[in-house]
């Protein structure tokens, strides 16, 4: 086996990230479904009288969730040149207690297959496969591991899979307006569909004008319904798209176990080497 000298780490990491491309989810204004005209105007009105509050209450609600399985649709600028990738759409698992979580990527043209984390687990580091051979990674069935931060220092992702999870996005948000302070402005937009199949969002929009910030403005959608973030994009200061990342199929009635944070090849017992 090759030493993971920091050159082959940079080549190897470039296989955990997308192609380029831009958002294919595009709110849009249209009609609210589930819910009756009063209700939305009533939700809306809320919401629009105090922004702060509701995200506030919405961070709440996802405090609570313990574990749940959605489908995830990344887009982020990252890497030397700052280019963007994406979208990928992934498959992800959650669970608060230990905490964990795995992603299996849906799109058939990229090179790898899943990665999963579980805190304590695996010298508490990230696993993965690629789903052909990909030098320097050992090809399948073999597990690739990484130390958990590795991908964000060489830039091929913007941030750890310890990042992932609704509750997150919500204590970045909640923590980039208290460090803000009276440099900050949030105002409610419209309701909106967050795609013609997806949920009704109310749609907040933050914009900093302190200069620490170098991704100044955020779209957050919020499910009219769920009360439950359901996507956020984050732009430069040019209006270009830095990230956004879009939550769909969320299901929260499930029971997780152990085995659901195993990759295929583990549960299949098919096992295999480890590089570092």
């Amino acid at each position: 086996m090759r030493p993971w000298t920091p050159a082959l780490v940079g080549a190897a990491l470039g296989l955990l990230v997308g192609c380029g491309g831009s958002p294919d989810i595009e709110p849009h204004p249209g009609p609210a479904k589930g819910l009756l005209p009063a209700e939305v105007e009533n939700r809306v009105e809320a919401v629009r009288q105090n922004p702060v509050a509701y995200l506030h209450e919405v961070a709440e609600k996802c405090r609570a969730l313990e574990q749940y399985t959605l489908t995830f649709t990344r887009h982020e600028r990252r890497g030397l040149f700052r280019k963007m990738y994406g979208p990928e759409h992934i498959a992800c698992w959650f669970r608060r207690e230990p905490f964990s979580v795995r992603m299996k990527w849906l799109d058939e043209d990229v090179k790898y297959g899943e990665s999963v984390y579980v805190e304590g687990a695996a010298d508490n580091k990230v696993r993965f496969v690629t789903r052909w051979w990909s030098p320097p990674l050992l090809p399948p069935p073999h597990i690739n591991k990484v130390a958990l931060r590795t991908p964000v220092i060489w830039g091929e992702s913007q941030r750890p899979l310890t990042d992932f999870g609704l509750e997150r996005l919500m204590e970045r948000t909640l923590a980039s307006l208290e460090r803000a302070g009276d440099e900050v402005i949030v105002s409610y937009e419209q309701p909106l569909l967050l795609s013609d199949e997806g949920p009704t969002v109310h749609h907040l929009h933050l914009e900093y004008s302190d200069e620490r910030h170098k991704v100044p403005i955020q779209e957050l959608y919020i499910d009219l319904a769920t009360d439950l973030p359901a996507g956020t994009v984050l732009k430069l200061p040019s209006g270009d798209i830095h990230a956004a990342f879009f939550y769909a199929d969320l299901n929260m009635d499930v029971s997780l176990t152990d085995e659901d944070f195993l990759l295929e090849i583990e549960r299949n017992g098919k096992g295999g080497r480890s590089s570092r």
